[in-house]
């Protein structure tokens, strides 16, 4: 098939891309999209304990996993609940495109004494890769990375047993501002073929294929918090304001209300 083709030839690319030991020179759109994502960002995240909030969420919506076989799609040396899901697991399998990054996830694995897990270099789409029946399939930052959802929706439902779960996180473009600057800075990033932000397009097709049973709002109101965070304020009364933002982003109702936000996780059913 002529699509699958070119997306295994398009993931040959990307392993090239992180199995790189050369890191890349960033052009001036790239470092300034860099320093605030990794740094005014990044330092806003971990003050409002945003990101270990999403991971004690995703090991509630995993639940008890001595029963579980599950796939950790796209995990490079290891996410952050990796270990804990190697640790944990009936059956655990990470798979990455990149060699060199499994490798040390192995090792960390291998040193854990995790006899029921094993990292795995190997492309999701390849016809090697031959497991499947999976309850849980974890894709923290993957689900984005193609272009082509339809195909992705597919193999996801191929690899899943009746009734599996997936447990994902990735960034939207659904809010006019986030729009507008990931379009000026695409053109200049170094990752961009891989690079492929959920638009509302891409939340209905989630909404056509899986049941949708959790979702949570990541920096929606409050992605002007950011701002707020820096303006000569008290800090009580900035964290009490802040705060309520990052609540009512959470605190979603349904998938469609999370187009203000710059990210999303979800917890979808088969």
């Amino acid at each position: 098939m002529k699509e699958t083709e070119e997306l295994l030839e398009l993931n040959k690319r990307q392993k090239e891309f992180y199995n790189s030991t050369q890191p890349s020179k960033k052009n001036l759109p790239t470092r300034i999209w860099s320093n605030f994502r990794n740094g005014l960002l990044s330092d806003f995240r971990k003050k409002f304990d945003l990101k270990d909030r999403v991971y004690q969420e995703h090991k509630v919506w995993m639940g008890d996993l001595s029963d579980k076989k599950i796939l950790d799609l796209g995990c490079l040396r290891g996410n952050a609940l990796s270990l804990y899901m190697a640790e944990n697991a009936k059956e655990y399998i990470g798979i990455d495109l990149s060699d060199v990054a499994i490798a040390t996830l192995q090792q960390k694995i291998e040193a854990g004494g995790y006899k029921n897990a094993k990292a795995i270099a190997i492309d999701f789409f390849s016809p090697e890769f031959n497991h499947g029946d999976f309850d849980i399939v974890y894709a923290y930052g993957v689900l984005h990375h193609f272009e082509n959802f339809d195909m992705l929706v597919a193999r996801l439902k191929e690899k899943l047993k009746p009734g599996g779960i997936i447990v994902s996180y990735d960034p939207l473009e659904t809010s006019l501002p986030i729009k507008v600057l990931r379009t000026l800075y695409r053109p200049f990033q170094n990752d961009a073929d891989w690079e492929w932000p959920f638009t509302k397009k891409v939340i209905q097709k989630i909404k056509n294929n899986f049941e949708v049973e959790q979702v949570r709002g990541i920096l929606g109101r409050s992605k002007y918090g950011v701002l707020i965070n820096v303006l000569p304020l008290g800090s009580n009364y900035k964290a009490k304001i802040i705060s309520k933002m990052i609540e009512k982003d959470w605190n979603t109702q349904n998938i469609d209300d999370i187009y203000s936000c710059m990210h999303v996780t979800l917890l979808l059913r088969k």
